[in-house]
């Protein structure tokens, strides 16, 4: 099974029944600013002498003094910070040598470490323990007491020391630069490659050493001098003053991101936190353990007292003690509880939450208990932080502005689409205080650690869907917010802006179909955003199981209504997986309660719940209508879903369907096939034998169609319209814009020239995009059935075209080309491209299955060679019987 892994730069917040936000970002967790010493041994480092050609100083200034006294033959040293904070009686300063006295080989190390003093105290203190000692010429007086992690403080003393250790690499030096509240407990040295420009530890290692995805902590690390490395701490410093507000840890986290490491043709290692290890991420193993970092946590109080346990725990190993098992870091924890006067409660709970790649999770899957220390729960109500704190989780309250989100929401109530609206608000705020995340929803199982499976740093947003095309990167997969990563950059945050200003005139939509609507008008692009979509092989759910349990890392209760049903399920599952050992060939459990909780009679019409449960997250769907005559057992209704089961990429489209019955037996057999089902409200009118092209009851039923397809419009819903004598031989979403035009038509025959209404449209198959623009369409269209007495509404629709109500809507039309949407009238010549054939030119039902019948045959049969198609000699007799009803 996966192995446990870390994702730099993540966050999120979900909020649905109890919110929450999983947040990524690299959090160097000190309150301090100190570089910490390092220890040597007699195989130090003779092969990290890097000098570069750049020069080598000249004057024997205070500086080059001190790195000469302490340094190695090779040119390497130790450097840390101290300032008076950290130079008290006791304090870390006292502790951080005491680790180098006791550790294995590492007391030797003490008289190449190098303290960079920032306060006079400081200075002193060092000079008093004989120690290499060097007085940083600053001009900010206020560095010499304790810097709260992120406060100015804090900012200040971290660019220092970024801005003086690029002038010891200048000077031919390399060093370990080690922060005070790191524990030394072997020699590190036998740990560190000699191929590598920069050795980095971090907070989180996803097993990788040399995966720019592991996120650094810049409180230990090796650089050898070169004019690669002084290039880097160059630019690094130089960033500074574009990054206000931000810590030199995550700048150097940015600059990774966008490629600096590999410009300057460095090569980097990150850190096993088996050997380098950590609060954020204890090693496992004592007898592998060389240093340990007191990060994650706030305060030099806790860091000394944590790490005083750690040391005492460690000499019991040294001793011959078995089974020692790391203290528990309590104080460390506690310390994210104090409240600095300058931070905002949000800020607060994003730091306590938030590792070097901030992420959350609910779930006893493998490799992932750990993350659970760094998921925010954002509470919509007293009761759920309540809860939160009891177990001891990172908690932040809401402020729903006088909204009450207690009770559990139904999908699509009002409550729902508000509860969506105010995460995104949240979310917003989130992204401009700087921090990625993976949002989640609470009915996602995490049954593997999913870093592994999002990328690294290359796109600015990673989103889930209900149903996956094939293709990570085309956006004609549906959106589905329940699962998504961002990275938080100006595009992402214009994106959340945009977004959530689109609320007030979106009403009765939900967030995600608004979203999915700003991607179809191009709102990625126009941002110049980069977006990827997450593979259900991977990232499953309800609407479309994994079908491979060694890939399945997610599992999302969507298409579910209820609290009740999804708890149901989603314990099936868990269950399910808990037996799985990677040999075995279990099935997931089928989700019963889900399926019949859309059952459940609510305020919503029924054509919105059928949609609802046929759509994919899009908002699109495909719909066919069925009468008795199709529903007979081996007739058109088996045919059509026959070319479903076997065309290309087609079997998963048929949980969108929707089959509109328009009698009850026909909604028996729909029911019986476990289809989606709406029963049309027929006013009293007897649909159920066939109607032959043409007659009055004919005539009526394509009416009738427009009535309902212009409903399902105004419910703000996408859709393929399909007739049932079509059989689907590839997938048409493929081959369909996306969402470029209003209306994508095909055609009895095809002129060339996709925008040209000369083309002779047929109703059996189109696309239409649910606006304001298209509604009008409709409209006008039924409303022109009364004046068109005798005419089937195809012809009423060509009319209209030819009076130009395209242009005066507005209507963008693309006209189907019959090389891939062919049919009888007018048979594709390439057996390659064709992905739907109609039975069109053809009068009765008998005749349509016996030819379409053998096209299918003949489809089966392709080989990539050429093809003939068959005659369709039944459909053209059809033509020469009498007309009998």
């Amino acid at each position: 099974m996966a192995s446990s892994t870390s994702f730099a730069g993540m966050e999120r917040a979900s909020h649905r029944f109890v919110g929450l936000v999983t947040i990524s970002l690299l959090i160097f967790a000190g309150t301090y600013t100190c570089l910490w010493p390092a220890k040597e041994d007699s195989v130090l480092f003779s092969w990290f002498q890097r000098v570069p050609i750049t020069r080598k100083a000249a004057a024997k200034d205070e500086l080059e003094i001190a790195l000469r006294r302490s340094s190695m033959k090779n040119r390497t040293l130790i450097i840390s910070v101290l300032n008076k904070a950290y130079a008290e009686e006791n304090g870390l300063l006292y502790l951080f040598l005491k680790s180098l006295r006791e550790g294995e080989d590492t007391e030797s190390l003490i008289k190449h470490l190098l303290l960079v003093a920032v306060d006079e105290t400081a200075f002193n203190r060092c000079k008093n323990v004989n120690l290499h000692c060097f007085l940083l010429n600053t001009t900010n007086t206020s560095l010499s007491r304790e810097q709260l992690f992120m406060s100015e403080g804090f900012l200040a003393m971290m660019w220092q020391r970024i801005r003086l250790l690029g002038d010891v690499l200048k000077r031919g030096y390399s060093f370990i630069f080690t922060d005070m509240d790191v524990l030394w407990l072997r020699n590190p040295f036998s740990e560190l490659n000699r191929e590598e420009d920069m050795q980095m530890s971090i907070d989180m290692f996803n097993g990788n050493p040399y995966d720019d995805f592991n996120g650094i902590n810049t409180g230990f690390f090796f650089v050898a001098s070169s004019n690669k490395t002084i290039a880097l701490f160059d630019e690094w410093y130089a960033s500074r003053n574009n990054s206000k507000g931000v810590k030199e840890q995550d700048v150097l986290n940015h600059m990774k991101s966008k490629g600096a490491f590999r410009r300057l043709g460095m090569k980097v290692r990150y850190l096993d936190t088996a050997y380098f290890s950590g609060f954020c991420q204890d090693s496992r193993d004592f007898k592998k353990v060389t240093t340990v970092h007191a990060n994650c946590c706030r305060t030099v109080k806790a860091k000394i007292s944590d790490l005083s346990s750690v040391l005492r725990v460690w000499k019991k190993f040294v001793n011959g003690t078995l089974n020692v098992n790391w203290p528990a870091h309590t104080a460390c924890h506690n310390s994210w509880k104090t409240k600095a006067a300058t931070e905002d409660k949000l800020e607060i709970a994003l730091k306590g939450a938030s590792m070097g790649n901030k992420t959350l999770i609910i779930t006893e899957g493998e490799e992932t208990k750990f993350l659970i220390k760094y998921l925010l729960f954002v509470a919509v109500d007293q009761t759920a932080f309540d809860r939160c704190k009891k177990l001891d989780l990172h908690c932040y309250q809401l402020n729903s502005k006088g909204t009450n989100l207690s009770t559990e929401q139904l999908f699509m109530t009002s409550g729902f689409i508000e509860m969506m609206w105010q995460r995104t608000r949240f979310l917003g705020d989130v992204l401009r205080h700087g921090y990625s995340f993976v949002f989640t929803d609470t009915d996602v199982m995490w049954l593997r650690n999913p870093f592994l499976e999002l990328n690294k740093n290359t796109e600015d947003m990673q989103f889930s869907c209900d149903g996956f095309n094939g293709n990570p990167f085309d956006d004609f997969n549906g959106i589905n917010t329940g699962f998504f990563y961002v990275t938080s950059n100006n595009k992402t945050t214009a994106l959340f802006d945009e977004w959530y200003a689109l609320r007030n005139n979106s009403k009765g939509m939900k967030e995600q179909d608004v979203l999915n609507h700003m991607k179809s008008e191009g709102a990625f692009r126009r941002l110049g955003m980069k977006v990827r979509y997450l593979d259900t092989e991977y990232f499953s759910g309800f609407c479309s199981d994994s079908r491979d349990y060694n890939k399945v890392t997610t599992v999302h209760a969507n298409c579910c209504r209820t609290k009740k049903a999804k708890i149901a399920d989603l314990t099936a599952v868990l269950d399910a997986w808990k037996t799985f050992d990677a040999t075995s060939n279990i099935i997931w459990p089928a989700h019963k309660a889900c399926h019949d909780s859309w059952e459940v009679r609510t305020k919503e019409d029924k054509l919105e719940v059928a949609l609802q449960s046929a759509s994919m997250e899009s908002k699109t769907l495909i719909i066919t209508f069925l009468n008795k005559a199709y529903a007979e057992e081996n007739g058109l209704l088996d045919l059509f879903l026959r070319s479903f089961k076997e065309g290309d990429d087609t079997e998963h489209l048929i949980k969108h369907l929707l089959l509109v019955a328009a009698d009850q037996t026909a909604l028996d057999r729909c029911k019986l096939l476990k289809l989606n089902c709406y029963k049309l409200n027929t006013m009293g009118r007897n649909y159920s034998k066939e109607q032959l092209y043409m007659t009055e009851g004919f005539i009526e039923m394509m009416w009738q169609r427009v009535l309902l397809l212009r409903n399902v419009l105004q419910h703000g819903y996408n859709f393929i319209f399909t007739d049932m004598d079509i059989v689907w031989l590839k997938n048409p979403f493929t081959k369909l814009n996306n969402y470029k035009e209003d209306l994508q038509i095909s055609c009895d025959g095809f002129n060339g020239r996709p925008f040209d209404s000369n083309n002779s449209v047929n109703t059996g198959f189109f696309f239409v995009a649910s606006n304001n623009k298209t509604i009008a369409l409709f409209d006008g269209w039924y409303g022109s059935r009364n004046n068109s007495q005798g005419m089937k509404e195809q012809d009423v629709l060509r009319h209209m075209i030819s009076q130009g109500a395209f242009g005066k809507l507005g209507v963008k039309v693309r006209f189907l080309d019959t090389a891939y949407f062919s049919g009888f009238c007018s048979d594709s010549t390439d057996a390659k491209k064709v992905t739907t054939v109609h039975a069109n030119c053809c009068r009765s039902v008998s005749a349509k299955l016996t030819d379409l019948k053998a096209v299918l045959e003949t489809s089966r049969g392709f080989n990539g060679s050429t093809v003939t198609w068959p005659e369709h000699r039944a459909c053209k007799e059809s033509w020469k019987r009498d007309i009998t009803i």
